[in-house]
């Protein structure tokens, strides 16, 4: 049954008619609206789902285990019963010898099994092609992020999962089990550490953590909040509806569908206010900046993602500046060398700010975050990682080709839907 765009498409006018949502006042201090458990889009989609049982969410099948992995239960926390199931390569039981993990994050569809298999067969082809860097042992690990409403008895007691719709691609707090504090983020964070774990996998000097769609809205996220690692972290991610806004600019571009006066647009997960962890430490806004732009951070944009009536449609997601995700993530990175001030030539890239915050106090004029545009690929994450930046991101101890002569002239719209 396919429903979510015509979601997408209420919760766009919904954002700016709801009247119990406000931008200065204290809904995220009730229950029902804890933002520790709801950031602003998946509240608003629990409550248009609550009164509309035709909107039952993105499908999805029983779980299916691939040939070459099985499906594990890793502990979040030493001292709390709460996992986290992880579809992971086979080989694990003898990892001494493997040099690289990889941590691929799946999408809406909470399909964890296929996204192992992507990436799987994208080393595997790698390989066969005998692409550089490509010739590594490296494991798998794909966690699997269930939905309490959409994947009802396929998880267990005391395994994490998140009762609004897609929650767990901002951080948000599972719902299950009952009175667990535990978020994606800690999940993530978890699974790092068991990856470092020397006795685990003595071998492991490098992690990539890749996420796509809706995996690289979490992915993206994480890259500015995560925890630290004692080996090097390569986030990618690619092709997300939205990125977290460190500050309140947005772009100005002449697509029409870019809104102003969108009362939610920099609340979380679209920007960092009301931020849930914020509340709870005394990490700042621009320390989380501070290690987005001076982590390894790839974000893959594919050319042709741009169909205008897909993913987050929202008047938050719209305000980034486009319908198009392709658009909203070619801006993001200009957004990002602005705030920098790198002074980077970005002639050709859509968006322009204006009065953009100077935060080169925290960057000193530079970001490693970099940016590959795949041409010939839609919002497919084979696609993209069969490609030859994709390839890059994945094996490249260095420079990863952009793929920016695509921008050499102006940007093909693509289809209007």
């Amino acid at each position: 049954m396919i429903v979510f765009p015509f979601l997408v498409l209420i919760l766009s006018a919904a954002a700016t008619t709801i009247p119990s949502l406000s931008r200065s006042g204290d809904w995220h201090t009730s229950e029902d609206h804890d933002l520790a458990t709801h950031d602003v889009y998946s509240w608003l989609a629990q409550q248009i789902l609550a009164k509309n049982d035709l909107l039952a969410g993105e499908s999805h099948g029983p779980v299916e285990v691939p040939k070459g992995s099985r499906l594990m239960s890793f502990r979040v926390k030493d001292d709390g019963p709460e996992r986290i199931p992880v579809f992971v390569s086979k080989s694990s039981d003898n990892s001494k010898d493997a040099t690289h993990a990889f941590i691929a994050v799946h999408g809406k569809l909470r399909d964890g099994h296929r996204y192992w298999k992507v990436l799987r067969n994208a080393i595997r082809d790698a390989q066969r092609d005998h692409f550089p860097g490509s010739n590594i042992e490296a494991l798998i690990f794909a966690p699997q992020f269930f939905s309490t409403k959409q994947n009802a008895g396929q998880y267990s007691n005391n395994q994490l999962a998140w009762g609004d719709l897609n929650a767990w691609q901002s951080g948000a707090k599972a719902t299950h089990p009952e009175d667990t504090g535990l978020t994606s983020f800690d999940a993530l964070d978890a699974l790092v550490q068991r990856v470092t774990d020397a006795s685990r996998y003595p071998g492991i000097k490098n992690i990539t953590i890749i996420g796509h769609g809706g995996g690289a809205q979490l992915v993206q996220r994480y890259a500015a909040v995560g925890k630290p690692s004692r080996v090097h972290v390569r986030y990618i991610h690619g092709d997300a509806s939205s990125c977290a806004y460190f500050t309140p600019d947005r772009p100005e571009t002449e697509d029409s569908s870019a809104e102003t006066g969108c009362s939610y647009y920099n609340t979380w997960r679209y920007g960092f206010e009301k931020f849930p962890k914020q509340l709870n430490n005394n990490i700042s806004t621009k320390e989380y900046f501070r290690r987005y732009i001076t982590r390894d951070v790839v974000s893959l944009v594919g050319y042709d993602d741009t169909k205008n009536n897909e993913g987050d449609q929202s008047c938050m997601a719209r305000s980034q500046g486009s319908d198009k995700r392709r658009d909203r993530n070619l801006i993001w990175y200009r957004y990002i060398q602005t705030l920098a001030r790198t002074g980077e030539d970005l002639n050709g890239f859509p968006g322009q700010f204006s009065n953009v915050a100077d935060w080169s106090d925290v960057s000193n004029g530079s970001s490693s975050l970099r940016l590959g545009l795949v041409r010939n690929a839609t919002h497919d994450l084979a696609e993209i990682l069969a490609s030859h930046v994709g390839r890059e991101a994945l094996f490249s101890n260095g420079d990863i080709s952009r793929g920016l002569e695509s921008l050499d002239g102006q940007l093909d719209p693509g289809p209007k839907v």
